[in-house]
């Protein structure tokens, strides 16, 4: 008996002191994408994005508009989402036809004005900015600039992983 309690207690203490070394939180992942459930380290920090005066104001409400329509967990159209929120706000003019979010950056350079930032950190992007990932099976992901992270169908405070194509933005004329 006291063989047992002195092992359990110090399997406890073992225990308890690793956690208190641990740096992040327990998160748990998704298993259709690889992942299990375990230890997953998240930065503690995030920046805030910065205003850029010569940003087309629309693009900035469609970056709230999209915050507040967006869910907790990606629901795979992130590209949809941000289509709803450029046309609700009126930062584009016509619904763009493009099917998948890798496509999105040249079609909004190509037929609604935008112009691609020389940006290659997604934290540095102002707000209101569209943000176009290459990745995912071809498809993609695409998501625009909030003041305090990212949003597209899910919001999120930190940039996606995917390999960035580019940051686009319409200017003021």
């Amino acid at each position: 008996m006291r063989k047992f309690l002195f092992v359990s207690i110090s399997f406890a203490f073992l225990s308890l002191s690793s956690l208190a070394h641990a740096q992040g939180t327990f998160g748990y992942s998704d298993f259709t994408f690889g992942g299990g459930y375990g230890y997953t380290y998240y930065p503690t920090y995030a920046p805030s994005a910065k205003y850029d005066p010569r940003i087309d104001p629309a693009l900035v409400r469609a970056a709230n508009f999209a915050d507040q329509r967006a869910g907790r967990h990606s629901t795979l159209r992130c590209w949809h989402y941000v289509k709803d929120a450029l046309v609700a706000t009126g930062a584009v003019r016509s619904r763009p036809v493009s099917a998948y979010a890798i496509e999105a950056g040249e079609e909004l350079m190509r037929q609604h004005g935008f112009v691609r930032l020389q940006i290659s950190n997604p934290y540095r992007a102002p707000v209101g900015s569209v943000i176009v990932y290459g990745g995912y099976g071809g498809a993609g992901h695409v998501e625009l600039r909030t003041p305090h992270g990212f949003a597209s169908d899910y919001r999120s405070h930190f940039a996606c992983r995917y390999r960035m194509i580019g940051v686009y933005v319409k200017l003021l004329s």
